[in-house]
């Protein structure tokens, strides 16, 4: 069986964008995460911790915010069966003032 045909492969799904100068983050998670969270609902959570915590904390501990987010969407009970996909997420913080965009 080839590759494409596995339903577990090393071949990743690429999508090439255009930055835009309003871009703030990357965000890369495992499927985990996308299943219980809409790209709509990460990034809301991001600017409501933004604005909770005031910029320059929030993005100097992106950490932190993955961490949180990652805790308020982990099953609070688990069995066999039910609730346990693995969770990755990264925040990446790009400039959005950067001078060649």
């Amino acid at each position: 069986m080839s590759q494409e045909e596995q339903a577990v492969t090393s071949l990743p799904d690429v999508l090439a964008l255009e930055r835009s100068k309003d871009d703030e983050f990357i965000i890369m998670a495992c499927d985990g995460i996308w299943d219980c969270l809409s790209n709509e609902e990460y990034i809301d959570r991001i600017h409501e911790q933004i604005k909770k915590n005031g910029m320059k904390e929030a993005v100097d501990n992106l950490s932190v915010i993955t961490e949180e987010l990652l805790d308020s969407i982990l099953a609070p009970n688990w069995y066999p069966g039910a609730g346990h996909d693995n969770m990755t997420a990264i925040i990446i913080r790009l400039d959005k003032y950067n001078s060649h965009l």
